[in-house]
């Protein structure tokens, strides 16, 4: 295929288009192992998020990275607030409303579930992306949903020093509909979601698991990692479970909460992908 995006060592690429978008989408890992669709934190298509997707590579998945935002291989995150703020394609980040976006992304993991002839498909979605887990659970092929650390609306004040409480700490980039409809799915057994987050991170408050937990009694596992008043290696308040919270403990052993949740999240995904219907790899 055609390049439409820069190399990035490890990766080939495509561009996809559906409801009048276009992205890039990178990915990496054996034709015949499960997919995963894997979405952008704030800071874009970081080293800490390619890291991740490699290990999720190298634990026996195929991984999907779409380009939404940002540079590539770098990290952006203040350009990439501002950008996301004005963006129609993002619903400006407002509480209660679907981006636009996510109807894409499921479009692309159709698209995906039809290269790996019929296989179901696991979603990450994390901080700016976590809620998009609940639209992508609309599609059919989705079956094991991840909102990690989900983090829109977020009011800085309150991240830097817990001032600020208010109804934002439980609201939700989603729409009702949306969220009507995920429910639906869950509680016919048709697919699977788990939320995380650190007790100690003001970005995602407990507010908004607690979201979670009353619109999804069924289907949903929650999990927290560590105490309310951890600080990470770098003396700041934990967040990003999966990539710089893992990152920055590079010599920590199972115990350590970001090996923790990358161990829950990996039991979670092998759990709930079964093997595709064109009898691809997997575990049954």
């Amino acid at each position: 295929m055609s390049m439409v995006g820069p190399m990035l060592e490890g990766y080939e690429q495509f561009s996809f288009a559906a409801k009048n978008t276009r992205h890039c989408v990178y990915y990496r890992g054996e034709q015949y192992n499960p997919p995963i669709l894997l979405l952008q934190e704030l800071p874009g298509l970081s080293p800490g998020l390619l890291s991740f997707a490699e290990r999720l590579c190298d634990d026996g998945f195929r991984v999907y990275l779409p380009w939404l935002f940002g540079p590539v291989g770098a990290r952006a995150p203040v350009k990439n607030a501002l950008r996301l703020c004005i963006s129609r394609e993002f619903s400006y980040l407002r509480a209660g409303v679907s981006a636009p976006v996510t109807e894409w992304l499921r479009a692309l993991a159709s698209q995906i579930s039809s290269i790996h002839r019929g296989s179901d498909v696991g979603a990450i979605g994390m901080c700016i992306t976590g809620a998009f887990a609940i639209p992508l659970i609309l599609n059919p092929h989705v079956k094991a949903a991840v909102a990690a650390q989900p983090s829109v609306p977020c009011f800085p004040l309150f991240a830097a020093m817990g001032i600020g409480r208010g109804d934002w700490m439980k609201a939700l980039n989603v729409s009702a509909e949306d969220i009507d409809a995920a429910r639906s799915r869950l509680n016919r057994g048709e697919a699977k979601m788990l939320s995380v987050r650190y007790r100690a991170d003001r970005i995602c408050p407990k507010e908004k698991l607690q979201r979670l937990r009353d619109e999804f009694p069924t289907g949903l596992e929650i999990r927290e990692y560590g105490e309310s008043d951890a600080r990470n290696g770098l003396g700041h308040r934990p967040h990003a479970t999966y990539t710089k919270e893992y990152r920055i403990a590079p010599k920590e052993d199972a115990s350590h909460s970001s090996r923790q949740a990358y161990a829950d999240l990996i039991e979670f995904l092998k759990k709930n992908l079964s093997t595709s219907s064109g009898g691809g790899l997997g575990w049954g």
